[in-house]
This record gives C-alpha cells, structure tokens and sequence, in this order.
C-alpha cells in the first residue's frame, strides 16, 4: 500500500510541478472561452468517472501486487482521490492549459463544436475509448515488448550457441 501511496504522490508531485511551468493566459477573454472549453469538455460527471477509473486502477494495483485489500478500501480510494484532485482546481489548471495554447477564436471555434450533438457525444464517449484503448494496449505491449526490446539490445539475446545447451548441474572437476 506505501508504493501506491507514494506512485500517487510524486504523480500529484509532478502535476504540481508541471503546473508551475504554465504560461498566464494573455487575454481575459481568451481564459473565459477556455473555461466554457474546459466545462464542457469535462463535465462533472465526466470529472466522477475519471476520478473513479482512477481509484479502480489503483486498487486494481493493490490486488495484482498480492497486498490484501481492505473491504471499504476501494470507496475511501475515491474520497482520496477526489479530495487530491478537486473538480475546480482541474477546471482552472485545464483553463490555463487551453488558453495558453489557442487563441480565442479557437477556443470558441472548439466551444461551439462541443455544443453540437456530435461533439456532446465525444465527450460522454471519449473517457470510454480511452479506457479500452489502455486496456487493447495493456493486453497487447505484453506480448510485443519482451522480443523487440531484445531486437533493440535492450536485453541480452538469448539465441546464442549455448542457449539450448542444459545448465551445468555443479562444479566442474
């Protein structure tokens, strides 16, 4: 459980950090079609499903390391969780991100896509298609990465002209 306690925290570590890096806005109103942008890309209900896949990871986690998981564990996770990554303070850190990046013309180009129905739908869709893609990956890069990182030299090959040979069952005399 203290790994899992640590992953998280040098992760909000690093989001802090990352955080610190980002330019002001230069416009005001280029931060308030951002933060239209920002409300409707991540609605709150899609901050609960986020924050809830989340802490299913993270108890996931537990229980693939053989650590014993608490029964309230996975409900307190979410507590945790969400008081570590309130809504507001994602909505004003995503504001900046966005209006840091496009301008307002953009941000409102984006604002009146994402109240169409179709860029609604994306937005009750995505978190969905992001979870299966994670997990098509997970499943996937398992099967792939042991021989291309031995293609790429990252672990010894295991071809050579001893690799069949049975191992030595002592000390040669």
């Amino acid at each position: 459980m203290k790994t899992y306690a640590m992953g998280l925290v040098l992760a909000l570590g690093m989001g802090v950090a990352a955080g610190s890096l980002v330019a002001e806005p230069a416009h005001a109103e280029a931060k308030d079609a951002a933060r239209e942008l920002t409300q409707l890309v991540m609605p709150k209900d899609g901050y609960q499903k986020m924050m809830q896949q989340m802490a299913d990871g993270m108890v996931e986690g537990m229980s693939r390391s053989g650590s014993p998981v608490p029964k309230d564990f996975p409900g307190k996770m979410m507590t945790v969780v969400q008081e570590a990554l309130p809504y507001e303070e994602q909505i004003a850190f995503m504001t900046k991100l966005y209006a840091t990046r496009f301008s307002e013309g953009e941000l409102k180009d984006m604002v009146t896509f994402y109240k169409t129905p179709t860029g609604s739908k994306l937005v009750k869709e995505l978190p969905n298609i992001m979870r299966e893609s994670a997990v098509w990956a997970s499943e996937l890069l398992p099967k792939r990465l042991p021989q291309l990182m031995q293609k790429h030299g990252l672990i010894p090959d295991q071809k050579g002209p001893n690799a069949n040979a049975a191992p030595a069952s002592g000390p040669k005399k």
